[in-house]
């Protein structure tokens, strides 16, 4: 378990004994903490990376993530100014080529840290429909990681929702298509990188 705290230059994460990381892009802190333990254990860069779990938490204990969320406007870009100057708590903007947020917001999973996110850009600046992007550039390559993969996942549903939209589906409506299409699907096995906790 480390404990995340934001940090004008990013996001510091420490570990118990008091081993601590800086990262940028909150995307990148668990994979950096499982670089820097791997190597202090002795693991190539490889095993640390599958062998180590690491989850994240606040100075109060509760479970937080770390991802980015772009805007992808399909008609005319909305005006983003609220939300650049004061952004959701966690969160900070930046500008690249699409604009957007870095974040860790807590949630007992990423989906439900993603979507309450994208929830509160809906209820303080609305612009939940724009959020449709956590930097996947080729959706359909995939990746087990479980945070990756979780990430992929989210984006897929996002846009989804975003087109669903623009074209008069409810979101109940695409919560039924998912339902009724994987209907008696069991979940998948756990990935092995969860078998060894940090």
């Amino acid at each position: 378990m480390a404990t995340v705290e934001q940090r004008d230059d990013g996001w510091a994460a420490t570990v118990p004994d008091g081993e601590q990381v800086l990262a940028h892009d909150p995307r990148s802190i668990t994979w950096e903490l499982r670089e820097q333990l791997g190597a202090r254990l002795g693991l190539s860069r490889s095993a640390a990376q599958q062998e180590i779990r690491v989850e994240l938490a606040d100075r109060s204990g509760r479970p937080v993530h770390g991802f980015v969320l772009l805007f992808v406007p399909l008609g005319p870009p909305a005006d983003y100014g609220a939300v650049r100057s004061a952004p959701p708590a966690g969160c900070r903007w930046f500008g690249a080529e699409l604009p957007g947020l870095r974040c860790v917001r807590p949630g007992p999973t990423r989906l439900a840290a993603i979507a309450d996110t994208v929830a509160a850009l809906q209820a303080g600046y609305g612009l939940a429909a724009e959020a449709s992007d956590l930097g996947f550039e080729k959706p359909w390559e995939w990746s087990a990681d479980p945070e990756h993969g979780t990430d992929l996942v989210a984006q897929l549903l996002l846009m989804a929702a975003q087109r669903a939209g623009q074209l008069g589906i409810d979101p109940g409506e695409l919560a039924r298509f998912l339902q009724t299409a994987h209907a008696g699907s069991a979940p998948a096995p756990p990935h092995p990188a969860a078998q060894g906790h940090l």
